[in-house]
């Protein structure tokens, strides 16, 4: 393959996942906790690319050019804090702190996020939006009677008794959490430490990611991979024409 053609089908590949990633971003603008995701490309030289898949030998020293190849790409999350805003629900809460999560029970495993817009089940117990338990720091939060409410220091209070905590922990470095389904993260890296609940009642916080921001990425990944894809074909248009003359001058 041409290294011109190379280098554009690596570039548009890359610019094709992350039209994925935005897309991404962009349909969960307003879920509650969600944080944005980008990709940052790994790059080598096309030389360097080549000599590893062929070795060093397979090409002329002349022909080793210095173009940049998009050979992988890194999934980052940016968990900077979303804008938080009051609700009135009494089972909303949102965060105060950056890098602290609720935890809560799965059926693939406890899972972590920063989605507190809670609820009751059936059966009394604060669960989120989807049914999964919320845990608390002695279990499962089990509210029996109406007219409870979570306090600052993340208690849940039925007429001034507590009856559950909500359990909170910090991560000090966010790089051991991979984001699973919505605005939960599994965690990948060193274990997180518990600490005491610092949250805003009757507030959520909301998704980082903006609509507007996301829009113009859109916009701009598009333009980018439809360059990359018009480079392609031009270069591979060339080469035709360029082979072409060749034959007609051999015979």
């Amino acid at each position: 393959m041409d290294i011109g053609t190379y280098t554009a089908l690596s570039a548009g590949l890359f610019q094709m996942k992350k039209l994925e990633v935005q897309n991404n971003n962009l349909a969960n603008s307003n879920t509650v906790g969600f944080k944005r995701q980008y990709l940052i490309p790994e790059m080598k030289e096309f030389s360097d690319t080549l000599s590893g898949q062929m070795g060093s030998s397979a090409l002329a020293e002349g022909d080793l050019k210095r173009a940049p190849i998009v050979t992988a790409y890194r999934s980052v999350i940016d968990f900077t804090q979303g804008a938080i805003r009051y609700t009135g629900n009494p089972f909303d809460v949102a965060l105060r702190n950056e890098n602290d999560f609720f935890v809560i029970n799965t059926p693939e495993g406890q899972r972590y996020t920063r989605a507190g817009n809670f609820t009751v089940s059936q059966n009394g117990e604060l669960v989120t939006q989807d049914g999964m338990r919320v845990v608390g720091d002695g279990g499962n939060i089990q509210i029996g009677a109406p007219g409870a409410v979570i306090t600052q220091d993340g208690s849940v209070q039925i007429q001034g008794i507590n009856v559950g905590r909500l359990q909170v922990v910090h991560f000090d470095k966010t790089d051991g959490l991979e984001a699973v389904a919505g605005a939960r993260f599994k965690r990948t890296g060193a274990a997180p430490v518990q600490v005491d609940p610092f949250v805003e009642p009757r507030a959520v916080e909301l998704s980082n990611a903006s609509v507007v921001t996301g829009m113009i990425d859109l916009i701009s990944t598009n333009r980018a991979f439809d360059a990359y894809s018009k480079a392609a074909q031009t270069i591979d248009g060339l080469n035709q024409a360029a082979i072409s003359q060749v034959g007609k001058r051999s015979s």
